[in-house]
């Protein structure tokens, strides 16, 4: 086979991979990964080295950086989530995105182009207990827009789900989960419930998985 043709199949090869990752629910490491793979059987091919150990030394690379670019991806869908129910749903619905720093190790830090990243630590949505006793169609728009987030996000989530009694629990999670893009693996976002024994607001809490 040919330099040329194997750096083809490589190329298609690759596509198809990065391609995958980008559609299933698999985390930023693993898309890291993948293109880190990519890059590095190209790079062998090339020189006239072995696209194999090249794609298994560009993986081991690619992993690390790619979880903390993920986790700022996430930043930036959270935020674009805030301001979409502000917009949108100010009237029944109030969000806050928290963030948290996150050091990058040394040799990360070319790749990611920083020192320490800011992440996601916690996106809490507060919904009037009075509506959702009423099943109000309203609270579809903002519940909906956490259900886009966390099926797309980067990173796994634990969403808790502060709120009066278990049929309340389970219609939030419901209205969020139709806001999903998509097929979402049960362990990717799991649902907490904690009941609310005082105030007049259900609470949306996402927080995410700092080892996804």
């Amino acid at each position: 086979m040919t330099r040329s043709t194997t750096l083809t199949l490589v190329l298609l090869a690759g596509s198809v991979l990065l391609g995958g990752c980008q559609n299933s629910q698999m985390g930023s490491t693993a898309l890291g990964g993948a293109a880190g793979c990519l890059g590095g059987a190209i790079i062998a091919v090339g020189t006239g080295g072995k696209p194999g150990v090249g794609c298994a030394i560009g993986a081991a690379l690619g992993a690390p950086s790619g979880y903390y670019i993920g986790r700022q991806k996430d930043l930036q869908q959270a935020r674009q989530v805030q301001a979409d129910i502000e917009r949108q749903s100010a009237d029944v619905a109030a969000v806050q995105v928290s963030t948290r720093q996150v050091a990058v190790p040394a040799d990360e830090r070319n790749a990611v182009g920083a020192a320490s990243i800011d992440a996601v630590d916690s996106m809490q949505v507060n919904v009037p207990q009075a509506l959702v006793n009423k099943r109000d169609k309203r609270l579809k728009e903002p519940l909906g827009r956490v259900g886009s987030y966390v099926s797309g996000a980067r990173s796994k989530a634990n969403v808790v789900v502060t709120t009066r009694s278990k049929g309340d629990f389970n219609y939030i999670v419901r209205t969020i989960k139709s806001g999903y893009n998509g097929k979402v693996a049960t362990d990717k976002v799991t649902y907490q419930y904690r009941e609310q024994t005082r105030g007049t607001q259900s609470a949306i809490q996402v927080m995410h998985d700092a080892q996804a």
